[in-house]
């Protein structure tokens, strides 16, 4: 059950962004500018969070361009950093004469089907939690941009 954990991680991490935007959010943050790759590849469309601050409540997210780059404004001090990214898994949708109830959940048969087919880890999960990503950086004012290397191994 990590897969579940890393996601539900990374949803309450991104909640708890999202409830501390506002005025004064940004206030006391550090510009901090990098790049990730894997196994020595640039990784574009993942998603780079550093948490860090008093208590490590602060939280800063982005996600990496094309080439593996990414910038956002952290919490300044020590900051644990988790990096993730899945492939996306399309939807299936019930068509035809289903009930309200089933078109929502599916079918059994298209429940089974759904569970076997989530979204696949395309950095492995280790990185995707601060406790095992091994991953952290003091933040300060005036910082060299970050490489981040991560390995598949």
């Amino acid at each position: 059950m990590i897969y579940g954990m890393n996601r539900n991680w990374l949803a309450a991490a991104l909640l708890g962004l999202l409830a501390g935007c506002g005025d004064g959010a940004d206030a006391g943050r550090v510009a901090v500018k990098g790049s990730v790759e894997l196994d020595g590849k640039p990784i574009a469309a993942a998603t780079v969070a550093f948490i860090g601050g008093k208590g490590g409540g602060a939280l800063a997210s982005t996600t990496t361009d094309k080439d593996g780059k990414f910038q956002l404004r952290a919490a300044p001090g020590m900051n644990k950093v988790v990096v993730s990214k899945t492939e996306s898994v399309a939807p299936t949708v019930s068509v035809g004469g289903a009930s309200p109830e089933s078109s929502l959940m599916g079918t059994p048969e298209e429940m089974s089907k759904k569970a076997k087919t989530q979204p696949k880890d395309l950095v492995p999960a280790q990185y995707a939690n601060p406790d095992t990503s091994g991953l952290q950086f003091d933040v300060s004012s005036g910082m060299e941009p970050l490489s981040i290397s991560l390995n598949s191994k």
